[in-house]
Order: structure tokens, then C-alpha cells, then sequence
């Protein structure tokens, strides 16, 4: 298999988002935090690094975006998206 790298990821995260056509604050924080992956280019070898920075941030405001964060990363160390090689 094909590793999907980071921007690929959050391309596909953000497509399945998209369209499940929730209009919800927490759909709205997903799309922002999948642009923000997708429109700096986070390397690979960066992206998890920058989402346990998210997941370690003591802020008790920024909860939800805790909870996003740990289901990218989740999708990123199962392989969500990863393509078959041939």
C-alpha cells in the first residue's frame, strides 16, 4: 500500500466532511482545521507532531478542537485513505 501523505489525508477528510452537509459549529471547526493542514502544507513528518501539539494544549477552550485533532490523527496512524500500490 501507498502512504497517503498529510495533505492527501486532510483533502479526503475534508471531502467526506463536506459532503455529509452538516452545517454544525463542530463540521465548521473539521473544514477550518482541514483547510489549515491543507493550505500550509504541514509535511509528513510534521503532522503528527502538530496535531499531539493540539491534543497537549492545556486551553480548556479549545476542547473541540481537541477532540478533531484526535480523529485525524487517528485516520493518520490507521491509514484511512492510504491507496493500494500497483
Amino acid at each position: 500500500m501507498g502512504r497517503t501523505s498529510a495533505i492527501e489525508l486532510c483533502q479526503k477528510l475534508k471531502s467526506e466532511a463536506t459532503a455529509r452537509q452538516d452545517a454544525s459549529a463542530v463540521n465548521n471547526l473539521r473544514l477550518r482545521i482541514l483547510d489549515y493542514f491543507i493550505t500550509h502544507d504541514v509535511p509528513d513528518d510534521m503532522f503528527e507532531e502538530a496535531l499531539k501539539a493540539r491534543l497537549n494544549d492545556p486551553d480548556p477552550t479549545k476542547e473541540q478542537s481537541k477532540v478533531i485533532c484526535a480523529e485525524i490523527l487517528e485516520a493518520w496512524q490507521t491509514g484511512h485513505g492510504d491507496r493500494p500500490e500497483g
